[in-house]
């Protein structure tokens, strides 16, 4: 009688341990019926990592003209951007003058044309300003494309310059550097060697304020580029600089590599991740692929412009949430 009220504990423990281990493999059975494997059960971040999950958008441009305005932009053969919204996570993709373009890859190119109207629409456009009327040619000189830049300096009254400059990265501080290696002012052709002879430089002759893209020390001039371009603001890391007899070339150092869509179109704007505010209509971790509707030329490319172009573009969606709008160019008007 008393071994029986020993065994019995052990016994009922046996019991519960052996219907334990029967709803286990029973659930397992179970999950494996599921249309979901367990082994397939992984967070959402997870799911959407093949088609590139970003905290915020991601942008490529592939043979992209994008303008600021009318006359100021830039070309792009392909470059890979990363859109900063600068209040809270949505980036409004209509509102330029809320986000931020870092430039995370790539290359892009800016017409002289373009530079003069940044120089004097935004640069030295301001009361104070002793620079006007800046004018930029290119100029093949001792074997190197060089810049001829002319225009007007206050001294007392307005004086006339021309000089021919080399243009180069400063690798020390990233900036783009204007060197002038001749200076003419009132048709004086040895200005340069007589400032130089009565300790003058260009610094003493022109004031420039701080953190307006220019920098001047010497004879030296800093320019900032991205500094006085019209919002959205942009922002990258310079790699090198080319000129030639028609654009300046800048190539930007490789922060991240943007997997290219998979598209026919050889023109067109592709947007990954992030939450985007688009054409009223808000996306979560979409893919959106502007692609251009005549590809003879360059995709041109307006913010201020794109819903224009928008209503008159045609949209379809995949089943993948995949959404393909073929767009007509978006140029600004004025």
């Amino acid at each position: 009688m008393n071994q029986n009220r020993i065994l019995r504990p052990w016994i009922y423990g046996i019991v519960l341990i052996c219907i334990s281990l029967l709803s286990f493999l029973a659930g397992r059975s179970g999950l494996e019926n599921m249309d979901i494997p367990f082994s397939n059960i992984v967070s959402e971040k997870e799911r959407v990592a093949d088609f590139h999950y970003f905290a915020r958008p991601h942008l490529i441009l592939k043979n992209v003209r994008f303008y600021w305005q009318k006359e100021i932009f830039v070309e792009a053969d392909r470059l890979s951007l990363e859109a900063i919204p600068k209040n809270g996570e949505i980036l409004p993709f209509d509102r330029p003058e809320l986000f931020t373009l870092k430039i995370l890859n790539g290359n892009i190119r800016i017409s002289l044309e373009s530079l003069e109207r940044l120089l004097n629409g935004r640069l030295f456009n301001f009361p104070e300003s002793t620079l006007r009327k800046i004018k930029l040619k290119p100029i093949f000189h001792n074997g190197a494309w060089k810049l001829k830049i002319s225009g007007e300096v206050k001294l007392v009254v307005w004086v006339s310059f021309e000089g021919i400059a080399t243009v180069k990265l400063d690798p020390e501080s990233g900036r783009i550097l204007v060197e002038n290696e001749s200076v003419r002012a009132l048709l004086n052709p040895y200005t340069k060697e007589l400032l130089n002879t009565v300790g003058v430089s260009i610094e003493d002759l022109v004031r420039f304020p701080k953190g307006r893209g220019l920098v001047i020390s010497g004879n030296k001039v800093y320019f900032e580029p991205f500094s006085v371009f019209p919002d959205p603001e942009v922002e990258g890391r310079i790699k090198d600089l080319k000129l030639d007899e028609n654009t300046l070339d800048i190539e930007f150092i490789s922060e991240l590599e943007v997997a290219s869509p998979k598209t026919n179109s050889k023109n067109y704007i592709y947007v990954s991740g992030g939450k985007l505010l688009f054409g009223g209509i808000q996306v979560h971790q979409g893919r959106v692929l502007l692609q251009d509707r005549e590809e003879s030329s360059l995709f041109e490319f307006c913010f201020s412009e794109y819903k224009k172009a928008l209503s008159l573009s045609n949209v379809k969606m995949e089943e993948d949430g995949r959404i393909f709008i073929y767009m007509p160019d978006s140029p600004p008007l004025d």
